[in-house]
């Protein structure tokens, strides 16, 4: 666990749980651009990425052509 003393009246824990949190609270589908949250069924890896999907449709155009759909 990480404490910060923001201009001495209050401090601020960050932990582990934290960031993993905030993490999945910014997930974002590559097909739709939709805010996702992480959910294996509704994931696939490519090129040792990671990437999570709102739907199974979202999920399919992605593994039909990953390269469309990632940033070069």
């Amino acid at each position: 666990m990480l404490a910060f003393n923001v201009n001495a009246k209050q401090s601020v824990n960050i932990t582990k749980e934290t960031v993993q949190d905030s993490v999945q609270s910014t997930l974002v589908d590559p097909v739709c651009k939709m805010k996702v949250k992480a959910n294996s069924e509704k994931s696939t890896v490519y090129k040792k990425v990671t990437y999570h999907f709102c739907s199974e449709s979202c999920k399919n155009k992605f593994v039909a052509a990953p390269t469309k759909y990632i940033k070069k």
